[in-house]
């Protein structure tokens, strides 16, 4: 018989299993550790945002040949709270860099009782008043100098001998700019006629030698336009409009426009009831016939700003060359000796104290104010300039605020934070 066949094990020998399982292992810890890891991984969620707070605003980057818009804003907020306190009836407010005009604004009425006549940038004269030196006196003489004619540091009496009288030989135009000729503010009116009015002042007293101190006088400048107006060999106002007024566009500018003038913002109502508008509200100004260098011209809001950007621009407005950059320059520039006073201007430092004598350590600007409630101020560094025009000596029950107000139009047409409104008064206007 065949035996039958002895059947193998598959199974392998106990040995050889444990030495398989021992090398498989190492890779089961690893997968282990694995799935530990992607088992114990969380989503991150996102840090939860307060509904109650928006987003931070992106702030503008800074445009040095512009004016801010929130600037812009806040310069004509200020204007337009002492319109509502009644500080005056209405205003015209013009601001720019450089030549451009960044706004021309109007608000209110011309007067409390014309409601039906509002307040027009373009159109509504007003009675500039001191703001006459800088805009009309100063710009004449300095033509006169460009063309040769006369000389900041000659004598005035080498065009004008009937200015007479001890120590007025040395009395000089740069001292009757810069309102250091010894001649006091103004002097009393005698005579007839303006003729004879003018030929009296001009034999007024000096009262300190020329240089000796500053001290803000009319009569100096009115001694300037007669004086001009012979050297110039042709009335001012007419020198002016053909260099000035005509080429830059400032069609409105002029000296007396009359009673009238139903576009002149009153200055004051008379006891009859009239209004008081188109002759200037100064009453020396007045009584040597309206047309003079201390007061007595008319402009708008639209013009001034035509004539301020001239001067921030060096002397050049689009083209037309009124002033060469170096007359600007000593425009924009406090004189030797002359305290804050520059040619026809004066440094604005409103962050310091009031005086004449002390020329500023920080000027902001240089400009002119107006009795009447005007000025204009140019800033040279940047350009900024502004225009503000009120009627403001209509009712002199109104709040006394103009000085404060000048200073706050223009550091926040700067960007300067605001400062709360006092009542405060000027040193000369």
């Amino acid at each position: 018989m065949r035996a039958k066949p002895t059947h193998r094990s598959t199974s392998r020998p106990p040995r050889a299993r444990v030495l398989r399982l021992l090398a498989l292992l190492p890779l089961g810890l690893l997968l282990t550790a694995l799935l530990v890891a992607v088992a114990g991984r969380r989503t991150p969620q996102a840090a939860p945002v307060a509904a109650t707070e928006p987003p931070a605003p992106v702030e503008e980057p800074v445009d040095p040949t512009r004016i801010a818009p929130a600037a812009l804003d806040a310069a004509e907020a200020v204007v337009r709270a002492e319109l509502e306190r009644r500080a005056f009836p209405g205003a015209a407010l013009a601001l720019g860099i450089a030549d451009r005009v960044e706004r021309l604004t109007a608000m209110g009425y011309i007067g409390w009782r014309d409601s039906a006549t509002s307040v027009s940038a373009d159109t509504t004269l007003y009675d500039l008043a001191s703001v006459t030196k800088a805009v009309a006196t100063t710009t004449a003489v300095l033509l006169l100098v460009e063309d040769g004619k006369i000389g900041l540091d000659d004598p005035v009496r080498r065009h004008l001998p009937a200015f007479e009288g001890e120590l007025k030989e040395r009395v000089t135009w740069r001292h009757l700019l810069t309102h250091t000729s010894g001649l006091p503010v103004g002097a009393n009116i005698r005579g007839s006629t303006p003729r004879e009015r003018v030929r009296r002042l001009l034999r007024t007293r000096i009262g300190l030698a020329p240089a000796e101190q500053v001290f803000y006088s009319d009569l100096g400048f009115l001694v300037l336009w007669e004086a001009a107006t012979r050297a110039a060999g042709e009335p001012l106002p007419k020198l002016l409009e053909r260099r000035v007024w005509r080429p830059l566009g400032m069609q409105h500018t002029r000296f007396a426009p009359g009673m009238d003038c139903t576009a002149c913002a009153p200055t004051m109502r008379l006891s009859t009831g009239q209004l008081y508008r188109g002759r200037p509200n100064d009453l020396l100004a007045r009584q040597l016939g309206d047309v003079t260098g201390n007061a007595g011209l008319f402009s708008t809001a639209h013009d001034l700003a035509r004539f301020a950007a001239m001067i921030a621009n060096g002397g050049e407005l689009e083209g037309v060359r009124v002033l060469r950059p170096e007359s600007v320059r000593e425009i924009l520039r406090q004189q030797p000796r002359g305290g804050r006073r520059t040619l026809g201007w004066v440094a604005f430092c409103p962050d310091e104290p009031p005086s004449q004598q002390q020329p500023c350590e920080r000027p902001l600007a240089y400009g002119h104010n107006g009795w009447a409630g005007t000025s204009l101020w140019v800033e040279p560094e940047r350009g900024v300039w502004a225009v503000l025009l009120t009627n403001r000596s209509y009712d002199v029950r109104a709040p006394e605020n103009m000085q404060a107000l000048r200073r706050e139009v223009f550091r926040r047409a700067l960007g300067y934070p605001p400062v709360p409104l006092g009542s405060e008064r000027m040193v000369a206007e």
